[in-house]
């Protein structure tokens, strides 16, 4: 088998890995589902007296939303990346998944396109599916708004049933946006490298690299913010948007690194 990359051969070995996972990332997806079911109905059942008779109870019922949405997504990508070349472990289905007709870059392309592109891709979907299923549902039942008087400006009219997609996110949240992909990168070289109790072994692993990148972090602040913050507030937002800029770029770095060592360690296994 040649190692030189063939785009149309990537292509059919995508095709070839949905039948052979595609059950295990269907069942995912429906128990993932379920769990956002399950967080739904509970909040709106437990509160559905209140939210009958007042409108503005929506601003509290669904703010469980946000937490749910980014560390169920986190979690997601860990359990699919650790599980995608866990068979390396076993050398009976070792053997098979070695044997597979393509090359090594290949095999990694379509190793990151499934665990990374198609679940997060499918777990975003499916998580603004349920959030606009329920939240139409609780905007039919009774008015969607509440009027505030505001002296002297007049009204104000507030949405209190607002779509996931509605929501004012953090203006910081789109330097973090790297880390499903390094949490992706990393648990997929942990599935490749150690033999069994992958996830395990990955995940006290990370733990260790998190407590490394929290003290790092906290130099890092230390170290740009130290004598630079003055009576101007402006400077000190400045000053907060260059560091997490520096978090972002040694963020995305480690994801390529680990990403590459994935790599090399998938050509290890097959020499």
């Amino acid at each position: 088998m040649s190692n030189v990359f063939n785009f149309n051969r990537l292509c059919a070995l995508i095709r070839r890995q949905w039948i052979a996972v595609g059950k295990i990332y269907m069942m995912s997806i429906v128990i993932i589902a379920g769990v956002f079911v399950a967080f739904y109905s509970f909040s709106i059942f437990n509160n559905y007296g209140d939210i009958s008779t007042h409108s503005e109870m929506g601003r509290y019922v669904l703010n469980f939303r946000q937490p749910l949405f980014y560390f169920l997504g986190l979690f997601f990508i860990t359990i699919i990346s650790s599980s995608y070349f866990s068979d390396l472990g076993q050398k009976t289905k070792a053997i098979f998944e070695l044997m597979i007709p393509a090359s090594r870059l290949e095999k990694f392309l379509s190793a990151v396109f499934y665990t990374a592109i198609v679940s997060l891709s499918a777990y975003i979907l499916l998580f603004f599916l349920v959030d606009l299923a329920f939240v139409s549902y609780l905007r039919s039942i009774g008015s969607s708004t509440t009027t505030i008087q505001m002296e002297p400006s007049g009204q104000v009219v507030v949405d209190n049933w607002k779509y996931f997609f509605q929501i004012e996110k953090s203006e910081f949240l789109p330097y973090f946006y790297f880390l499903p992909f390094i949490l992706n990168a990393l648990f997929l070289l942990g599935s490749i490298a150690y033999q069994n109790y992958q996830y395990i072994k990955t995940a006290i692993t990370m733990i260790i690299y998190i407590a490394v990148w929290i003290i790092t972090f906290i130099y890092v602040m230390k170290l740009t913010t130290d004598n630079t913050i003055d009576i101007d507030n402006n400077n000190y937002f400045d000053e907060k948007i260059h560091s997490l800029q520096l978090v972002l770029a040694i963020g995305i770095f480690l994801t390529l690194i680990f990403w590459g060592l994935a790599f090399l360690k998938l050509k290890e296994k097959e020499v």
